[in-house]
């Protein structure tokens, strides 16, 4: 299973000899791409050979280009990396609306359940409560937007009264950059599976690309969430060891049929398991992660 994440900050050759990801700077380093989940191009002043290129997407690296603000704008995912794609997506089409209402009810019961354990770990016991109570009483299909009245509260809890998603603040900038690494790594998944991204369980937007992924992203978020409130103040600037520190993030643990996993790996097994349930029949087979407190995952 691959765990290296790679960021290119500064003016970089990327060429592959021996499996191996050559970096040229004014040094050169290797790294064995069977290593790599993830490669984040932060500098435009970046060369990279095709054959750079279709190795990477062979060993189904994800990769993320910035724009200037070095937020991820573009995702190089792998294509047609599964044997009985066309299968895959049959099933993918023939999931009775039934079945996506029960699965989306089982996500955005997870993501609460994730944002109230994030106010846990701050010592937030007031508002965790009430979203505790909230769990409880999502619907199939979530009909009465439990989510979005869960998220008001949440948002206002951990970062104050006056934030809002929509503010160009330090702790946006953070989030944004950290869901799009987790959005990425998860669509880099769904294609491995044969999945079509464009589909979605919920998020059914026709301008899109990755409804799919915004669907499973969601009990995700929390870390992110977790990771700004203890590391980023109004005085934080958007550096590269923030940048870095948030791609890392997908080498936490989480848990997830009762084992710790990193990300990555969670992720690999939620998709795995909506294999199963799309195969059975069965939402309850879809496997979903729980946020811990943050530690890097240890490498035995």
């Amino acid at each position: 299973m691959s765990w290296r994440s790679v960021v290119i900050t500064q003016p970089t050759k990327l060429s592959v000899k021996n499996r191996q990801l050559k970096i040229t700077q004014d040094e050169e380093w290797s790294i064995p791409i069977e290593d790599i989940s993830s490669i984040v191009l932060e500098t435009p002043q970046i060369n990279i050979s095709s054959k750079a290129i279709s190795m990477i997407a062979d060993n189904k690296v994800v990769m993320y280009s910035c724009d200037d603000k070095h937020l991820p704008n573009g995702i190089f995912i792998p294509f047609a990396c599964h044997s009985r794609e066309l299968k895959v997506l049959k099933n993918q089409l023939d999931c009775t609306e039934s079945f996506k209402k029960r699965c989306w009810q089982k996500i955005v019961m997870k993501k609460i359940s994730n944002q109230s354990k994030v106010l846990k770990l701050c010592k937030m016991d007031y508002i965790s409560n009430y979203l505790d109570r909230i769990v409880t009483k999502v619907n199939s299909g979530d009909t009465d937007n439990k989510e979005a009245i869960a998220a008001k509260w949440y948002f206002l809890e951990l970062f104050g009264k006056n934030f809002h998603r929509s503010q160009d603040n330090i702790f946006n900038t953070c989030l944004n950059y950290g869901y799009s690494i987790i959005r990425g790594a998860i669509a880099r998944t769904i294609v491995s599976y044969g999945y079509i991204p464009s589909i979605g369980i919920h998020h059914k937007s026709e301008l899109n690309n990755y409804n799919l992924a915004d669907d499973f992203i969601e009990p995700f978020r929390p870390i992110v969430d977790l990771w700004v409130k203890e590391n980023i103040n109004e005085e934080t600037e958007f550096s590269k060891y923030v940048r870095a520190e948030l791609v890392n993030l997908l080498n936490v643990d989480v848990k997830i049929q009762g084992k710790l996993q990193t990300v990555n790996n969670a992720i690999n097994v939620m998709i795995a398991s909506y294999t199963t349930a799309i195969n059975q029949n069965d939402y309850k087979k879809l496997e979903l992660p729980e946020i811990l407190p943050l530690q890097v995952h240890c490498y035995e």
